[in-house]
């Protein structure tokens, strides 16, 4: 697709402004209906009956107890479970599915790890199908297993990284680092860590026949409604027609409902067996090893450089892991491709088969561990050439991407740093580790850079001007809580010059026009240009029905320009209303599109800086991190509301990832042993201290229509890598691994 140039455009009215999320009204007065919340008559329920053992094979399962249990109406097993097409998971070639694993539910005797769905029941109340579903006995063969990145560490290779070849190697990199003056040479390791979404994932499927064909509706909890309706149509044989999918609300993702998990087509599957609408939520326990999770790292990065601190080699090597039967890669070197100048680079990735549920997305899935990795080995060299960390970042900066010879559309990194040290008071850092108390505590200040590309995905929307005066946006993208009504509404608002309360956005159903996924920070600038594409036709749709004694007949259409609600060119107007009331319309549509250029010609991300400030009781081996600061570059804000608390929240889920969350197994049993919110820690209030945001104004129309760029994910990225940089500023200790936790202070 050949790469586009958009013109800019001034935004001025609502679009920037620090307007309440229109959902927040509904959330909280329990007005929003969430997926598992929609009435329908006759509902039953299903719980599935999950592998108690890692590897395996199943050899019987008897299901008569539980089929005996009043109130169960069937119980799902490979002998019984309604036909399907399988499809290669996402990824595997066919891009069209967002199958997320080619293991599918109830349909294998093989086991690949515990909690594969195996069989499940279906009752009249979800107390009787929990029930029931202990009452399932299953007798397996039972093989070896293994959970452990460690000891599973191997030489497989992924096909490609994010488009490139596993292996980069340019200019003999490892000669070059063995050359330099100055050298890092070190492995990081970052535990796995799942989602936890407060809305559990949860589905509703409803059979029916329409027209006089089959027809499927289902409420699913989605990041992407649009590919949902074409997976289910190839995995049952319908035209997208026969499907309706519908997700309204939806109460956190962070990556688990991009894909389509075993839950979505089981209950599709069960409502097909018993030809009624079934509902299947998952249990919180069953969320752990049920619908993804961001895979552990181990990570080696070099770092070569002369003595005046110029970076001459960067190696960055390591493993992820994956399942034993799917493809998905963690692209964990992405980021240093182009994050800083170089003269020689290599990157090498290989995965390891773990007998786990594949792996996903999880916010900033290549970034979160890959940054902590890149950015602590940049403070550790900065230590070595006794240089301050902020200042050496900005030395290395590279004039263009690097790896792919584009300039960036925009980057505004080393504004970022001098812009957030000066505003977080970066000159009270001491240069020597342990010399700044504060009673028992030693305190110490850290810096990393953030980053994240400039996504997009395909996207459709239809703007229906009213002869009332009102606007409305139809599209079929999803609502995850981030305020993407509230801010498209702020965006044609502004475009038109009206009020943005009389602008509304109705989305959440493929009925609607195909909105792209909700995901790699991609929806605003996706939905907002397609927008864009709508309200540049609009003017001549409108000019189409202006009366024909209207003196802007006989003014270029170039000229005119749209004014409070109103086609206008120097003293001659015409409102929307009236030129719709006049041609005796009640409203008119006009579509609009964002097909996004996978050859761009420019390199497009989001950049800034976190700076962090912690507390270290080095007795106890207590981190606490005492003030957060965030400083960011990504295009255009369009609601300052919501901008900060997507990069609020990044931080906040950054200091879990870094000080609290992981994944514990019990490697014997190949087990998760913290499967609940009591033993899977993440942060409370009194975890989170003062968090100040500050973004750079800097429209970026080389990366979208409407100049803006992700903010959702950038927030996690560099966060780890400044708090272990603080913790060595405070302590002198060097914490190569995630989670930091008291444990592993006491013992490096």
């Amino acid at each position: 697709m050949k790469d586009t140039v958009y013109e800019p455009i001034k935004l001025d009215g609502p679009a920037g402004k620090s307007i309440t999320r229109r959902s927040g009204r509904e959330k909280v007065t329990g007005k929003a209906t969430f997926s598992a919340e929609w009435p329908m008559d006759g509902l039953l329920y299903a719980t599935p009956v999950v592998s108690q053992i890692s590897r395996g094979r199943i050899i019987r399962i008897d299901s008569s107890l539980a089929e005996a249990l009043p109130g169960v109406y069937k119980v799902l097993t490979p002998e019984n479970l309604p036909s399907f097409t399988r499809l290669p998971a996402s990824g595997e070639g066919n891009f069209s599915s967002i199958v997320a694993s080619k293991v599918y539910p109830v349909a294998e005797r093989d086991i690949y790890y515990a909690g594969q769905y195996i069989a499940a029941v279906i009752a009249d109340s979800f107390e009787t199908a929990r029930d029931a579903a202990l009452l399932v006995q299953v007798e397996y063969e039972s093989m070896p297993s293994e959970t452990n990145i460690r000891r599973a560490e191997g030489s497989e290779q992924p096909g490609s990284v994010s488009g490139a070849p596993p292996t980069v190697d340019e200019q003999n990199a490892e000669q070059v680092l063995s050359a330099a003056a100055v050298q890092v040479d070190q492995e990081y390791f970052t535990e796995g860590n799942y989602h936890n979404p407060l809305e559990p994932h949860a589905t509703i499927a409803h059979w029916t026949i329409k027209g006089g064909k089959p027809y499927l509706l289902v409420y699913d909890s989605s990041q992407s409604l649009a590919l949902a309706r074409q997976t289910y149509a190839q995995l049952f044989n319908l035209d997208a027609s026969q499907i309706r999918v519908v997700c309204q609300y939806m109460g956190g993702a962070f990556g688990s409902k991009g894909l389509m998990w075993p839950h979505s087509i089981l209950a599709v599957l069960c409502s097909k067996a018993v030809n009624r609408p079934v509902k299947l939520v998952v249990s919180r326990n069953q969320l752990y090893g049920g619908t993804g999770y961001r895979t552990p790292l181990i990570q080696r990065v070099a770092l070569g450089a002369s003595q005046d601190g110029l970076i001459e080699a960067i190696i960055h090597a390591g493993s992820a892991s994956t399942s034993e039967v799917d493809q998905y890669t963690e692209s964990f070197t992405l980021v240093t491709r182009m994050m800083y100048q170089r003269k020689a680079l290599k990157l090498e990735q290989f995965q390891c088969r773990l007998n786990t549920q594949v792996p996903t997305f999880m916010r900033a899935p290549a970034e979160a561990g890959g940054v902590f990795a890149l950015e602590t080995a940049i403070d550790e060299l900065a230590v070595k050439l006794e240089v301050d960390p902020v200042a050496l970042r900005i030395k290395n900066e590279p004039v263009k991407d690097l790896f792919s010879s584009k300039p960036f559309s925009s980057r505004h990194l080393t504004t970022a740093l001098q812009e957030g040290a000066k505003a977080f008071g970066w000159h009270r850092r001491r240069k020597t580790p342990r010399e700044l108390r504060d009673g028992s505590w030693l305190v110490g200040f850290g810096v990393s850079a953030a980053t994240y590309p400039s996504l997009g995905f395909p996207t459709q929307v239809t703007l229906r001007i009213g002869s009332d005066g009102t606007a409305k946006i139809l599209c079929c993208s999803q609502e995850m809580g981030t305020g993407t009504a509230t801010v498209q509404a702020q965006l044609l608002a502004d475009l038109l010059g009206i009020p943005q309360g009389r602008v509304q956005m109705k989305l959440g159903d493929t009925d609607l026009p195909a909105g792209g996924i909700s995901g790699g920070s991609a929806t605003t600038g996706s939905v907002g240009g397609a927008v864009r594409q709508a309200y540049d036709k609009l003017k001549e749709r409108l000019f189409e029905l202006l009366a024909s004694d209207s003196k802007l007949r006989k003014v270029p259409i170039d000229q005119v320009q749209f004014i409070d609600g109103a086609l206008v060119y120097k003293n001659e107007m015409a409102r929307f209303e009236d030129i719709l009331m006049d041609a005796n319309r009640d409203f008119i549509d006009v579509d609009g599109s964002f097909s996004p250029s996978f050859q761009t010609s420019t390199s497009n991300h989001s950049f800034g800086s976190q700076f962090v400030e912690v507390g270290v009781d080095e007795d106890l081996g207590l981190i606490r991190v005492r003030r957060m600061l965030g400083c960011f570059a990504c295009g255009t804000i369009l609601n300052a509301r919501t901008a900060r608390s997507q990069f609020l929240g990044g931080m906040i889920m950054g200091v879990g990832q870094a000080l609290q969350e992981s994944i514990r197994w019990d490697h014997r049993l190949g087990r998760i042993t913290n499967d609940d919110f009591a033993e899977y820690h993440v942060p409370v209030n009194a975890d989170i201290p003062e968090i100040d945001v500050l973004w750079i104004d800097n429209p970026d129309f080389n990366a979208t229509p409407i100049g803006a760029k992700g903010i959702g994910e950038i927030g996690i990225t560099g966060v780890a890598a400044a708090i272990g940089n603080a913790v060595y500023n405070a302590t002198g200790k060097r914490l190569r691994t995630l989670p930091m936790t008291p444990k592993e202070f006491l013992s490096s």
